[in-house]
């Protein structure tokens, strides 16, 4: 491997067997690095995978002060940062929808005690009716307050399946309130 400077200057100019040098010595270690974070493996992995992307891509403006790899470091970090404000914004914007949902199905005209106590029965009894894994999934996350990385941790599913499953809860839900 060339020096810093050498490094940065062949990826500018394009040189490909330098950048996959500098992926392959750096990924492993960055990606455990980014998991510590994240809590997932994939996500992780992703989130280097886009760091080199963008290391590549930028490739004509990339000025590196100091060590390529506090760099790398540095931007995996940052990339991680961004991934998990980003994470937090999503479950705040999932937990209204899946409130919106609940409230949707809730009998109106009950006393306020038995209108939780009712959407609750209605949300336990949709969840009875999901698929098992779907199910699993919306118990952790509405009954138990887990958010998705956990759950994908605990469940042994990448991240954008809990997500997916989710929202596709929340659309059922919003059907079966509208038919009732």
């Amino acid at each position: 491997m060339p020096s810093n400077d050498e490094a940065v200057a062949h990826i500018c100019d394009r040189d490909t067997r330098v950048f996959n040098d500098l992926f392959s010595e750096h990924f492993l270690t960055l990606t455990q690095s980014v998991a510590k974070m994240v809590n997932s493996k994939e996500v992780a992995a992703d989130l280097v995978q886009d760091v080199f992307l963008r290391l590549w891509s930028g490739r004509a403006e990339l000025r590196v002060r100091g060590d390529i790899t506090h760099y790398l470091r540095r931007a995996a970090r940052n990339r991680a940062l961004d991934w998990l404000a980003h994470e937090s914004v999503h479950e705040r914007w999932e937990q209204s929808e899946v409130n919106e949902a609940v409230r949707s199905v809730e009998n109106l005209d009950a006393p306020e005690g038995e209108v939780a106590e009712d959407a609750r029965l209605v949300l336990k009894s949709a969840l009875r009716e999901m698929p098992e894994k779907r199910r699993r999934i919306c118990e952790l996350r509405w009954l138990k307050g887990v958010g998705p990385s956990e759950i994908a941790r605990r469940l042994g599913i990448s991240v954008k399946t809990v997500e997916t499953q989710l929202s596709r809860s929340v659309k059922e839900l919003r059907e079966s309130a509208r038919k009732e």
